[in-house]
């Protein structure tokens, strides 16, 4: 359009049969558009958008289930990990008490 800045687009323009079909890709998914002059939807369309939404909450659900997971494994490694630096200063503590033993029964000799 003369005098008008055209907009930049977050998708590609791509020529398709006799009209202009606008495909932002969203993730791993291409939702396709058509401009017709007018704002018709194609059955098709609508079918190919509800496939991906439905694709999309899947998606989340497992990506949820996932998380939860991984959240659980990450609190269970933090005990873990608690409990070997706790052990760890348990050993530490008696290897300086033998030594410190070691050293006075040495001076006794």
């Amino acid at each position: 359009m003369p005098g008008k800045a055209q907009r930049s687009r977050p998708w590609p323009r791509v020529a398709a049969t006799g009209c202009d079909r606008l495909t932002p890709k969203v993730g791993p998914f291409i939702v396709a558009y058509r401009n017709f002059g007018s704002d018709t939807v194609s059955h098709f369309d609508i079918q190919v958008l509800e496939q991906q939404v439905d694709e999309l909450i899947q998606i989340c659900s497992r990506l949820r289930e996932e998380n939860t997971w991984l959240r659980a494994r990450q609190a269970t490694l933090a005990d873990d990990r608690a409990q070997l630096v706790e052990k760890t200063e348990l050993a530490r503590s008696k290897v300086e008490s033998m030594i410190t033993r070691l050293k006075s029964m040495e001076e006794d000799l």
